[in-house]
C-alpha cells in the first residue's frame, strides 16, 4: 500500500509500506478514500522533516473486521479518529462511526468536527440570546458559529475577507464586519482605538463576555483581546502548531480576561464528539453540510497544502482523494 511522507520543505511523496494486518480483535481494517487537509499540519509541511507523515481526518470503508467487531460490516462507510496517511488504516471499532446514508462522505470529516463540538462545549455562553463574537471565519470559525448559534447565541463574527463573512452569515451569524468596520461598543482596548469608543456605552458594557478566536495571526488574536470584555472569556480555538506567536498580555492581565485553550485533545471527549456530531448532521440540527470543499489527487497533496494560505473566498475545506493518482482538482458544495 502507499503512504504520504515528506521528503523535504513543502514537499511529500508517497511511498510503499506493508499492509496493516489486524491484530487486535476490537480493530477494523479501512481502506481510505479521503482526508481532509488541516492547517494545524501547515507549519510541519513547510519545514518538511524527511519521513514524517501528514493526515490524521480520514473518510473511508471497512474492508476487513475483528471476531469481536459488533458495529460494522465491510461495506460500511466511516469515519473517525484514525490515520488518513495511508491507503489503508487500522482503527479500534470505539473510534470508528458509521456514515449516515443522508450524510455524504465529503460532509463526514469527524476529526475536525469532533474538535468544533468539544470546543464549543468547553465555553461559557453566559445567557440564551448574548452576544458572542467569533474572529475568523474560515471552515472552523464557521463551524464554531453554526454550534454557538445553535446553542442560542447571538454571533457577531469578524474576518477580513467578506466572502467568509459571507459563509459565516450563511451558517448562523447575526451580525458580521470587518476588524475595520467594527461598531465602537465592541471594543474595549484602552490603546489604538480609544478615540473611537462612544461615551453613550459604559466601559463594563463595551465588548463581549465570550470571543471565540480562530484566525491564527498575530492581529486576530489581538483583536480577539481587544473584543473581550473585563472579566470575560477568551476562547482560542487555533495557536497549537507552529512558531511562537506574541500577543497583548498587558490587556489580558488588566482585563483580567479568563482565557481557555479549547483545543487539548481528550480521547473520551472526542469519541462521544464524533458521535454527537454524526447523529447531528444525520438529523440535520447541525447546518454544517454543503461546505465549499476542493478535492485533491493524492499526488497533488503539496498543493493542497500550499492552497490552505489562500483559500479564503474560493473554498473553505480541502480533501485528499486517495483513490486518484492524477486529474485535475474540484470544488464541490
Amino acid at each position: 500500500m502507499k503512504k504520504l511522507v515528506a521528503v523535504g520543505p513543502k514537499k511529500t511523496e508517497l511511498i510503499d509500506e506493508e499492509m496493516p494486518v489486524i491484530e487486535n480483535d476490537n480493530e477494523v481494517l479501512v481502506k481510505n478514500k479521503y482526508c481532509g487537509v488541516c492547517r494545524s499540519e501547515h507549519y510541519d509541511w513547510e519545514h518538511g522533516k524527511p519521513g514524517m507523515s501528514f493526515g490524521h481526518e480520514p473518510i473511508g470503508v471497512v474492508c476487513e473486521v475483528g471476531k469481536k467487531v459488533t458495529k460494522f460490516k465491510v461495506g460500511d462507510r466511516v469515519s473517525g479518529l484514525f490515520c488518513g496517511n495511508t491507503e489503508y488504516a487500522l482503527s479500534l471499532e470505539k473510534c470508528l462511526f458509521k456514515i449516515p446514508d443522508n450524510v455524504a462522505d465529503e460532509e463526514a470529516v469527524l476529526e475536525p468536527l469532533s474538535c468544533l463540538i468539544s470546543a464549543v462545549s468547553k465555553v461559557r455562553i453566559p445567557v440564551v440570546g448574548d452576544k458572542v463574537a467569533v474572529v475568523g471565519c474560515g471552515y472552523m470559525g464557521c463551524g464554531a458559529i453554526s454550534l454557538l448559534a445553535m446553542r442560542g447565541a447571538h454571533v457577531v463574527a469578524v474576518d477580513i475577507n467578506r466572502k467568509s463573512l459571507e459563509n459565516a452569515k450563511k451558517y448562523g451569524a447575526a451580525e458580521v464586519y470587518t476588524p475595520e468596520e467594527l461598531p465602537a461598543e465592541y471594543l474595549t482596548t484602552s490603546t489604538d482605538h480609544n478615540d473611537h469608543l462612544s461615551e453613550d456605552v459604559p466601559q463594563n458594557e463595551r465588548g463581549f463576555k465570550l470571543v471565540m478566536e480562530w484566525a491564527e495571526t498575530n492581529e486576530s488574536l489581538d483583536l480577539a483581546i481587544n473584543m473581550t470584555r473585563m472579566c470575560g472569556q477568551l476562547a482560542i480555538g487555533a495557536y497549537h502548531t507552529g512558531e511562537k506567536r506574541l500577543v497583548n498580555v498587558e490587556q489580558l492581565n488588566v482585563k483580567a480576561i479568563d482565557m481557555l485553550s479549547t483545543h487539548p485533545r481528550e480521547t473520551e471527549l472526542n469519541i462521544e464528539a464524533c458521535k454527537n456530531a454524526m447523529k447531528l448532521l444525520e438529523e440535520d440540527k447541525w447546518v454544517y453540510k454543503h461546505v465549499p470543499t476542493k478535492v485533491f489527487p493524492i499526488t497533488r497533496f503539496d498543493e493542497a497544502q500550499a492552497e490552505l494560505v489562500t483559500k479564503y473566498g474560493k473554498f473553505m475545506k480541502a480533501l485528499v482523494d486517495w483513490t486518484k493518482t492524477d486529474g485535475e482538482p474540484y470544488i464541490i458544495d
